[in-house]
């Protein structure tokens, strides 16, 4: 009895600290919400494939980056396409490219960065490394991809664009980025080489530029 009587003082004592997180993040959801809706609707952009509303949909996204934080991150695919279907995948392929090269860049520029010398003995290794590197991250992070909403505006020239927005789990694209640089490492000497090194770069978290 007395260890439930602590018990439910700690939760109450905690409650207000609850309480007051959660206040924040629906404010930060409330004014990342209505900055989005009004850039997409200036743009003449509207929800696509879903029965939601936008405002409905740009809701439960942002919470889900509030709440879960750097668990999480967002990914967003661009296309320009004459059919909906065309434009969808082809945004979908966007948001895969993207991350991948940033992911490559990244590990690039750290590569520069922390180790000039040696990669300025092995340049052309190291080069071939990336490109494959950035190709198998394409390729694992696709399946990662977590459709959370699309918005869509008609050109008026008979083509449709489209912006695919995307969750992401942290720890799921990690997974990816460390299968793709062991399965490009066979593409470069170098990358086999200098591999721990290299390594620890490829663990590094990846936010795809806007």
């Amino acid at each position: 009895m007395k260890r439930l009587f602590v018990m439910l003082m700690a939760a109450a004592l905690m409650l207000p600290v609850v309480n007051a997180q959660n206040k924040q993040i629906e404010k930060a959801v409330k004014k990342e919400v209505k900055q989005k809706l009004k850039e997409l609707k200036k743009g003449g952009y509207e929800i696509f494939g879903s029965s939601r509303t936008l405002e409905t949909a740009l809701t439960k996204h942002y919470t889900t980056l509030e709440t879960e934080g750097e668990k999480v991150l967002e990914v967003v695919g661009f296309s320009t396409a004459k059919s909906h279907n065309l434009a969808a995948t082809a945004a979908q392929n966007s948001a895969a490219t993207r991350y991948a090269s940033s992911a490559s860049a990244q590990v690039k520029g750290r590569t520069l960065s922390d180790m000039a010398s040696d990669v300025a003995n092995h340049e052309a290794e190291f080069d071939k490394f990336y490109a494959a590197y950035e190709a198998k991250v394409e390729q694992e992070i696709r399946g990662e991809l977590r459709p959370s909403f699309s918005v869509k505006k008609d050109n008026g020239d008979g083509t449709i664009s489209v912006q695919s927005f995307f969750i992401v789990n942290e720890d799921a694209a990690s997974r990816a980025r460390i299968k793709a640089f062991k399965n490009s490492q066979a593409e470069s000497k170098a990358a086999q080489e200098y591999a721990q090194r290299v390594s620890d770069f490829v663990n590094e978290r990846v936010v795809p530029e806007e």
